[in-house]
Protein backbone atom coordinates (compact mmCIF):
# COMPACT_ATOMS: atom_id res chain seq x y z
CA UNK A 1 0.00 0.00 0.00
CA UNK A 2 1.51 3.26 -1.23
CA UNK A 3 1.11 5.27 2.26
CA UNK A 4 3.19 8.27 3.77
CA UNK A 5 4.48 6.55 6.70
CA UNK A 6 4.78 9.86 8.83
CA UNK A 7 1.07 10.49 8.64
CA UNK A 8 0.85 7.63 10.43
CA UNK A 9 2.55 8.62 13.06
CA UNK A 10 1.49 11.87 13.13
CA UNK A 11 -2.10 10.04 14.20
CA UNK A 12 -0.65 8.24 16.89
CA UNK A 13 1.39 11.59 18.06
CA UNK A 14 -1.90 13.13 18.53
CA UNK A 15 -3.12 10.25 20.47
CA UNK A 16 0.09 9.95 22.60
CA UNK A 17 -1.42 11.87 25.46
CA UNK A 18 -4.07 9.57 26.26
CA UNK A 19 -2.73 6.42 25.12
CA UNK A 20 -3.71 3.17 26.82
CA UNK A 21 -5.06 5.06 29.54
CA UNK A 22 -8.37 4.05 29.54
CA UNK A 23 -7.60 0.50 29.68
CA UNK A 24 -4.79 -1.16 29.21
CA UNK A 25 -4.84 -2.22 26.04
CA UNK A 26 -1.56 -2.07 24.69
CA UNK A 27 0.11 -2.93 28.23
CA UNK A 28 -1.73 -6.33 28.15
CA UNK A 29 -0.90 -7.52 24.27
CA UNK A 30 2.62 -6.07 25.13
CA UNK A 31 2.91 -7.91 28.04
CA UNK A 32 1.38 -11.08 26.55
CA UNK A 33 3.83 -10.90 23.85
CA UNK A 34 7.04 -10.61 25.79
CA UNK A 35 5.70 -13.56 27.20
CA UNK A 36 6.09 -15.68 23.57
CA UNK A 37 8.87 -14.21 22.77
CA UNK A 38 10.78 -16.04 25.63
CA UNK A 39 12.86 -13.36 26.50
CA UNK A 40 16.30 -14.35 28.40
CA UNK A 41 19.06 -12.61 30.71
CA UNK A 42 21.77 -10.35 28.49
CA UNK A 43 19.54 -10.44 25.29
CA UNK A 44 19.46 -7.84 23.05
CA UNK A 45 16.32 -6.72 21.59
CA UNK A 46 15.08 -4.43 19.08
CA UNK A 47 11.22 -3.00 19.81
CA UNK A 48 9.89 -1.05 16.76
CA UNK A 49 7.16 0.79 17.25
CA UNK A 50 7.69 0.97 20.89
CA UNK A 51 4.72 3.26 21.79
CA UNK A 52 4.39 4.08 25.24
CA UNK A 53 6.44 0.88 26.41
CA UNK A 54 4.21 -1.68 26.24
CA UNK A 55 6.61 -4.28 25.48
CA UNK A 56 9.93 -1.95 26.49
CA UNK A 57 9.55 -1.87 30.49
CA UNK A 58 8.58 -5.96 30.39
CA UNK A 59 11.55 -7.09 28.33
CA UNK A 60 13.76 -5.08 29.93
CA UNK A 61 13.15 -6.57 33.05
CA UNK A 62 13.84 -9.58 32.01
CA UNK A 63 17.15 -8.98 29.80
CA UNK A 64 18.43 -7.82 33.05
CA UNK A 65 20.93 -8.68 33.92
CA UNK A 66 23.26 -7.89 30.84
CA UNK A 67 20.61 -7.49 27.93
CA UNK A 68 19.96 -4.35 26.36
CA UNK A 69 16.34 -3.16 24.93
CA UNK A 70 16.08 -0.49 22.27
CA UNK A 71 12.83 0.58 21.72
CA UNK A 72 12.10 2.38 18.42
CA UNK A 73 8.96 4.55 16.92
CA UNK A 74 8.28 7.22 14.37
CA UNK A 75 6.08 9.25 16.48
CA UNK A 76 7.96 12.40 17.83
CA UNK A 77 5.30 12.57 20.63
CA UNK A 78 5.66 9.13 21.52
CA UNK A 79 9.59 8.53 21.85
CA UNK A 80 9.48 11.60 23.68
CA UNK A 81 7.04 10.51 26.37
CA UNK A 82 8.89 7.32 26.42
CA UNK A 83 12.15 8.99 26.82
CA UNK A 84 10.87 11.06 29.71
CA UNK A 85 9.44 7.73 31.36
CA UNK A 86 12.34 5.66 30.76
CA UNK A 87 14.47 8.88 32.17
CA UNK A 88 11.74 8.55 35.25
CA UNK A 89 11.77 5.44 36.44
CA UNK A 90 13.89 3.34 34.53
CA UNK A 91 15.48 0.62 33.86
CA UNK A 92 19.00 2.14 33.35
CA UNK A 93 19.02 -1.01 30.26
CA UNK A 94 16.42 0.67 28.13
CA UNK A 95 16.61 3.55 25.18
CA UNK A 96 14.64 5.10 22.77
CA UNK A 97 14.80 6.51 19.35
CA UNK A 98 12.77 7.97 16.68
CA UNK A 99 12.84 5.64 13.38
CA UNK A 100 11.02 4.42 10.68
CA UNK A 101 9.84 0.84 10.56
CA UNK A 102 10.55 0.37 7.16
CA UNK A 103 13.85 1.90 7.09
CA UNK A 104 15.72 1.03 10.22
CA UNK A 105 19.12 2.47 11.13
CA UNK A 106 20.37 0.03 13.19
CA UNK A 107 23.87 -2.09 12.72
CA UNK A 108 22.72 -5.29 10.59
CA UNK A 109 22.69 -8.61 12.80
CA UNK A 110 23.07 -6.58 16.21
CA UNK A 111 19.77 -8.19 17.93
CA UNK A 112 18.94 -11.40 19.13
CA UNK A 113 15.37 -10.34 19.44
CA UNK A 114 12.96 -8.23 17.07
CA UNK A 115 9.86 -7.23 18.73
CA UNK A 116 6.53 -5.82 16.71
CA UNK A 117 4.06 -5.27 18.83
CA UNK A 118 0.37 -4.69 16.96
CA UNK A 119 2.49 -2.67 14.04
CA UNK A 120 3.27 -4.63 10.86
CA UNK A 121 -0.95 -4.05 10.19
CA UNK A 122 -0.13 -0.77 10.12
CA UNK A 123 2.95 0.50 8.29
CA UNK A 124 2.81 1.45 4.63
CA UNK A 125 5.02 -1.39 3.15
CA UNK A 126 4.82 -4.63 5.94
CA UNK A 127 6.81 -6.97 3.64
CA UNK A 128 9.60 -4.40 3.50
CA UNK A 129 9.30 -3.81 7.19
CA UNK A 130 9.50 -7.76 7.99
CA UNK A 131 13.19 -7.27 5.84
CA UNK A 132 14.15 -4.70 8.18
CA UNK A 133 13.57 -7.24 11.49
CA UNK A 134 15.27 -9.84 9.41
CA UNK A 135 18.32 -7.76 9.17
CA UNK A 136 18.77 -6.68 12.24
CA UNK A 137 18.91 -10.03 13.70
CA UNK A 138 21.72 -11.77 14.93
CA UNK A 139 21.74 -15.28 13.57
CA UNK A 140 19.45 -17.75 14.20
CA UNK A 141 18.10 -14.53 16.20
CA UNK A 142 14.04 -14.46 16.31
CA UNK A 143 11.19 -12.22 15.93
CA UNK A 144 8.06 -12.34 18.04
CA UNK A 145 4.91 -10.20 16.61
CA UNK A 146 1.21 -9.43 16.79
CA UNK A 147 -1.59 -7.95 14.91
CA UNK A 148 -5.21 -7.61 15.95
CA UNK A 149 -8.19 -10.39 14.79
CA UNK A 150 -10.94 -7.93 14.05
CA UNK A 151 -13.66 -10.40 13.70
CA UNK A 152 -15.60 -12.38 16.51
CA UNK A 153 -14.93 -8.89 19.23
CA UNK A 154 -18.91 -8.92 20.16
CA UNK A 155 -18.50 -5.55 18.37
CA UNK A 156 -20.23 -6.45 14.57
CA UNK A 157 -21.84 -3.55 14.50
CA UNK A 158 -18.45 -0.95 14.39
CA UNK A 159 -17.10 -1.96 10.87
CA UNK A 160 -19.75 -1.54 9.20
CA UNK A 161 -20.48 1.20 10.62
CA UNK A 162 -16.98 2.49 10.12
CA UNK A 163 -17.55 1.89 6.35
CA UNK A 164 -20.72 3.62 5.62
CA UNK A 165 -19.27 6.65 7.28
CA UNK A 166 -15.81 6.67 5.25
CA UNK A 167 -17.93 7.66 2.06
CA UNK A 168 -18.59 10.98 4.07
CA UNK A 169 -14.90 11.76 4.73
CA UNK A 170 -13.89 15.00 3.68
CA UNK A 171 -10.23 13.44 2.75
CA UNK A 172 -8.72 9.76 2.72
CA UNK A 173 -7.86 8.79 5.99
CA UNK A 174 -4.41 8.54 7.86
CA UNK A 175 -4.05 5.27 8.88
CA UNK A 176 -4.15 2.44 6.50
CA UNK A 177 -6.63 -0.05 7.66
CA UNK A 178 -6.26 -3.67 6.75
CA UNK A 179 -9.07 -6.08 7.65
CA UNK A 180 -7.51 -9.05 6.22
CA UNK A 181 -3.88 -8.88 7.80
CA UNK A 182 -1.96 -11.97 7.64
CA UNK A 183 0.92 -11.68 10.06
CA UNK A 184 2.64 -15.16 9.43
CA UNK A 185 2.57 -14.96 5.59
CA UNK A 186 4.38 -11.66 5.85
CA UNK A 187 7.25 -12.83 8.43
CA UNK A 188 7.24 -16.19 6.24
CA UNK A 189 7.78 -13.86 2.75
CA UNK A 190 10.44 -12.20 4.49
CA UNK A 191 12.46 -15.43 4.99
CA UNK A 192 11.63 -15.85 8.47
CA UNK A 193 10.86 -19.71 9.62
CA UNK A 194 7.97 -20.07 11.71
CA UNK A 195 8.23 -21.55 15.13
CA UNK A 196 5.18 -20.42 16.58
CA UNK A 197 1.97 -19.41 15.54
CA UNK A 198 -0.59 -18.37 18.23
CA UNK A 199 -4.39 -16.51 18.56
CA UNK A 200 -5.37 -15.78 21.62
CA UNK A 201 -7.98 -13.10 23.37
CA UNK A 202 -8.21 -10.53 26.25
CA UNK A 203 -11.16 -9.01 27.33
CA UNK A 204 -11.49 -5.21 28.18
CA UNK A 205 -14.33 -3.57 30.07
CA UNK A 206 -15.43 -0.15 29.29
CA UNK A 207 -16.96 1.80 32.72
CA UNK A 208 -19.53 3.56 29.64
CA UNK A 209 -20.08 4.68 26.14
CA UNK A 210 -18.40 7.58 26.95
CA UNK A 211 -15.12 5.72 28.22
CA UNK A 212 -15.11 4.00 25.09
CA UNK A 213 -15.10 7.32 22.84
CA UNK A 214 -12.23 8.19 25.09
CA UNK A 215 -10.55 5.21 24.17
CA UNK A 216 -11.05 4.92 20.53
CA UNK A 217 -9.33 8.45 20.01
CA UNK A 218 -6.28 7.06 21.98
CA UNK A 219 -5.06 5.07 19.18
CA UNK A 220 -5.55 4.73 15.18
CA UNK A 221 -9.15 4.31 15.24
CA UNK A 222 -8.87 8.69 15.61
CA UNK A 223 -7.70 8.32 11.88
CA UNK A 224 -11.39 7.39 10.82
CA UNK A 225 -12.73 10.39 13.67
CA UNK A 226 -10.48 13.01 11.83
CA UNK A 227 -11.84 13.43 8.49
CA UNK A 228 -15.03 13.35 9.45
CA UNK A 229 -17.43 16.95 9.79
CA UNK A 230 -18.42 17.61 13.15
CA UNK A 231 -21.69 16.92 12.26
CA UNK A 232 -21.36 13.68 11.10
CA UNK A 233 -18.78 12.54 14.21
CA UNK A 234 -21.68 13.08 15.98
CA UNK A 235 -23.95 11.21 14.27
CA UNK A 236 -21.15 8.36 13.95
CA UNK A 237 -20.90 8.87 17.93
CA UNK A 238 -24.66 8.73 18.27
CA UNK A 239 -25.15 5.63 16.77
CA UNK A 240 -21.91 3.56 18.14
CA UNK A 241 -23.54 4.56 21.76
CA UNK A 242 -26.97 2.88 20.45
CA UNK A 243 -25.19 0.12 19.52
CA UNK A 244 -22.88 -0.09 22.81
CA UNK A 245 -26.13 -0.18 24.88
CA UNK A 246 -27.08 -3.58 23.83
CA UNK A 247 -23.77 -4.87 24.82
CA UNK A 248 -23.93 -3.49 28.55
CA UNK A 249 -23.29 -6.12 31.73
CA UNK A 250 -22.73 -5.47 35.36
CA UNK A 251 -18.98 -4.99 34.73
CA UNK A 252 -19.48 -2.48 31.90
CA UNK A 253 -19.50 -2.39 28.67
CA UNK A 254 -16.96 -5.58 27.17
CA UNK A 255 -14.45 -5.60 24.05
CA UNK A 256 -13.29 -9.22 23.18
CA UNK A 257 -10.21 -8.71 21.52
CA UNK A 258 -8.40 -11.19 19.53
CA UNK A 259 -4.75 -11.34 18.50
CA UNK A 260 -2.46 -13.37 16.60
CA UNK A 261 1.08 -14.21 17.93
CA UNK A 262 3.95 -15.02 15.38
CA UNK A 263 7.45 -16.30 16.74
CA UNK A 264 10.07 -16.81 14.25
CA UNK A 265 13.47 -17.29 13.55
CA UNK A 266 15.96 -16.03 11.42
CA UNK A 267 17.63 -19.17 9.29
CA UNK A 268 21.08 -20.79 9.71
CA UNK A 269 23.89 -19.42 7.67
CA UNK A 270 24.12 -22.55 5.40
Amino acid sequence: MDYDPLLVAEVFGRAAPIYDTVVPFFARFGERLVDFADVHAGERVLDVGCGQGATLFPAAARVAPGGQVLGVDLSVEMVAMLGDEIERQGPANASVRQMNAEDLDVVEASFDLAIASFVLHLVPDPDRAAACLLRALDERGRCAASAPVLSGSGWEFLGPLLTSFAKRATRPMDVPFRLDFDLPAVLASAGFDLAQVTEEELVFHFADEQAWWTWAWSGGLRAAFEVLTPADLEDFRRQAFLEMAALRTPDGIPLVQRATFVVARKPALV
